[in-house]
């Protein structure tokens, strides 16, 4: 059988088709043998510019190498640009030296990539494991943007501090506050140089300066000034009444002003938190002590995070930390009321010319610092006492004697505030006589323990 033959390729294109695939091999050769830019070998120094040269690894990043690359360029780019914070800042006032002074005379800051503008990616490279990223920044531009938001930021700060000078001179204290601090905030990325402004009035301030000093001036101004220099509260009143003070800043009264009150009753404080009305007055009210008490001490302050609530979350805070707020202080006296006692003790139904349980009230008054008075004229409240024992029986050489008393605490006008009775109180002896002292030695002792207690208590209530 005879076979169809398979037709044959000229002998000339067989020799152009292994030209062409050497040509290819050696090509492709050379594309892989390419060197990496001189900017990867060598960092480039550009006169003029900032630099940003960084790479990132593929098999660690397989997902973004590329981007990362171009992130840690800009980062390197960003960290030449430094600013030095000038030694002579403004923020060396007298009022702040320990503090701004301390945190940003000699402080050194580094732009954020994320601030960065106008920068260019001038190469890029990447082979089977690494992507190189290169981008620079013209000094030039850098300083025209830079200067052009510090320019705009310079505005904002100063209508912030045209208008704290607006508020001042309305009483508006805490909205001059405020607005200070929104000056400063407006001016952070400036703190460490010298920020030269002109006020509407042509005066040339650096006003961040101008702000901190417009804060201390404005919360050492204020005053908290009271209507005597101590708070008495008598027994008349059990104890309870009112305390107010003023705030005032250069002499005028200032409505809206935050004041804590705290004072001691005893055991445990109380503290109340009010504010000043429009004609600057704040008046808490005082009662709920312990009894007892004589002295306790009064304290109004303004609280500046309630003064200048901006403050809690601002980072101008740390600027202004160390003022004090301003407060004042008053002494409480609770001063005991006189008593005057009278009594009438018996023996049996026959008057006792001794007054052994008025001498145990007299004796319990004193132990808690209550005065008591001969004269009715002198006194405050009046005691009175009924006392008188009688037979209780006998048994086996024993005897007992029983006494009853009653005791009013009333005012001298007549208001009845505490009444006490002792029923059966008993006395065991060897006589009558004997029985009856016991009686009353006993009613001595409850006398000067649970009744003066139970007496103290009713005082303040």
């Amino acid at each position: 059988m005879s076979g169809t033959p398979y037709p044959s390729m000229p002998f000339h294109w067989i020799w152009l088709f292994a030209c062409l695939t050497i040509l290819s091999a050696c090509s492709g050769t050379k594309e892989l043998a390419e060197p990496l830019p001189t900017w990867i070998e060598q960092r480039p120094h550009v006169p003029g510019y900032y630099i940003g040269v960084a790479s990132a690894n593929k098999m660690q990043f397989p997902a973004d190498a590329a981007e990362r690359a171009q992130r840690q360029a800009l980062a390197e780019l960003a960290g030449q640009i430094r600013v030095s914070i000038d030694s002579k800042s403004v923020l060396h006032s007298s009022q702040f030296q320990g503090i701004a002074g301390q945190r940003f005379s000699e402080t050194i800051t580094s732009s954020s990539a994320e601030d960065l503008e106008g920068y260019e990616r001038v190469g890029y490279y990447e082979n089977e494991t690494d992507v190189w990223a290169y981008y620079r920044l013209s000094k030039s531009t850098y300083e025209r943007i830079r200067n052009e938001r510090k320019s705009a930021a310079m505005e904002l700060a100063g209508d912030y501090w045209i208008s704290a000078q607006d508020a001042i001179t309305q009483n508006d204290i805490r909205q001059a506050l405020d607005r200070f601090v929104r000056s400063l905030e407006s001016l952070e990325t400036y703190w460490g140089e010298i920020n030269f402004w002109k006020t509407p009035a042509g005066e040339t301030i650096a006003l961040d300066r101008a702000c901190l000093d417009g804060i201390s001036g404005l919360v050492n101004g204020l005053n908290l000034q009271g209507q005597s220099t101590k708070v008495t509260l008598e027994f008349q009143q059990r104890y309870t009444g009112t305390a107010r003070c003023q705030a005032v800043y250069d002499g005028n009264a200032i409505a809206g002003i935050p004041i804590e009150w705290t004072y001691s009753r005893g055991t445990l404080p109380r503290k109340a938190e009010l504010t000043t009305g429009e004609d600057g007055w704040s008046e808490v009210r005082l009662e709920g002590f312990e009894s007892g008490l004589l002295r306790s001490e009064l304290k109004a302050t303004i609280p500046l995070n309630e003064l200048i609530p901006a403050l809690q979350k601002s980072t101008a805070s740390k600027l202004i930390g160390s003022l004090i707020n301003p407060d004042q202080t008053w002494t409480i006296e609770l001063p005991p009321p006189t008593v005057y006692i009278q009594s009438n003790e018996s023996v049996a139904g026959k008057r006792s010319n001794q007054t052994r349980l008025r001498d145990a009230l007299a004796q319990g008054l004193n132990d808690v610092g209550i005065q008591w008075v001969n004269r009715t004229a002198d006194a405050d409240l009046k005691l009175t006492l009924q006392a008188d024992t009688r037979r209780g029986g006998s048994s086996s050489g024993f005897y007992t004697a029983l006494l009853d008393a009653q005791i009013v605490l009333e005012t001298i006008e007549g208001e009845a505030i505490l009444q006490r009775n002792l029923q059966s109180v008993k006395g065991v002896q060897l006589n009558w006589a004997a029985a009856h002292g016991e009686a009353y030695r006993k009613a001595q002792v409850e006398i000067q323990g649970d009744f003066i207690q139970e007496l103290l208590k009713s005082l303040y209530q």
